[in-house]
C-alpha cells in the first residue's frame, strides 16, 4: 500500500484510490487509542533530532489507520504495520541502534478529549484534475478536527483546528 507501481495511474503527490477507500472505512469509527512513532535523525547534524514518522489511530473495532510521511516526507502515506517493523529493522541494523521510538499518545491533550468518540470524516484536498493531494488530511471528530500534514522539516505535523 506504501509504494507506487509501474501499473498505477495515480500520480506521486496523490492518494491512490485504496488509499481513499481505507480513509472511507474509517468513517464513523470510534477511536480507541493513539501512537506516536518517532524518529530519531542523527544524520550529519550535531545535536540528533526528533520528528513523527508515522500516526496510528486505533479504532474499538476495525484496523488501525496508520498513516506515516514516509522515508522521503514528501507525502503523506498509509502503511501497513509490517512496513513499519520493517523500517525499524533497517534502520536499527544500519545504524546499530533503535532510532523508530513508540510513544503512547492518548492521554495527550491533543486526543484526550477525542478518544471515545467517532472519527466523522477525513477530509482531503481536491485538485482541479479531481484527484486528492497527499500533502494534508483533516481528522474531523466533530467537536475538534485534527490536521495532519508534511511539516516543513521532516516528518508530520498535527495541529489542533
Amino acid at each position: 500500500m506504501e509504494q507506487h507501481t509501474t501499473d498505477d495511474p495515480t500520480p506521486p503527490g496523490y492518494f491512490r484510490l485504496e488509499e481513499l477507500e481505507v480513509f472511507q472505512s474509517a468513517e464513523g469509527r470510534v477511536l480507541d487509542g493513539v501512537n506516536y512513532y518517532l524518529w530519531l535523525n542523527q544524520s550529519d547534524r550535531e545535536v540528533p533530532y526528533r520528528f513523527l514518522y508515522a500516526l496510528e489511530l486505533i479504532f474499538e473495532t476495525g484496523s488501525p489507520l496508520l498513516l506515516s510521511s514516509g522515508d522521503d516526507s514528501e507525502s503523506i502515506r498509509l502503511i501497513e504495520a509490517k512496513t513499519l517493523v520493517e523500517t525499524a529493522r533497517q534502520l536499527q541494523k544500519l545504524h546499530n541502534q533503535l532510532l523508530i521510538q513508540h510513544v503512547p499518545a492518548s492521554d495527550f491533550p491533543l486526543w484526550q478529549n477525542l478518544v471515545g468518540l467517532p472519527l466523522l470524516g477525513i477530509h482531503l484536498t481536491k485538485d482541479d484534475t479531481g484527484l486528492y493531494q497527499n500533502d494534508a488530511l483533516l481528522l474531523d471528530f466533530g467537536k475538534q478536527r485534527i490536521l495532519v500534514q508534511l511539516s516543513d522539516q521532516d516528518g508530520l505535523a498535527l495541529d489542533k483546528m
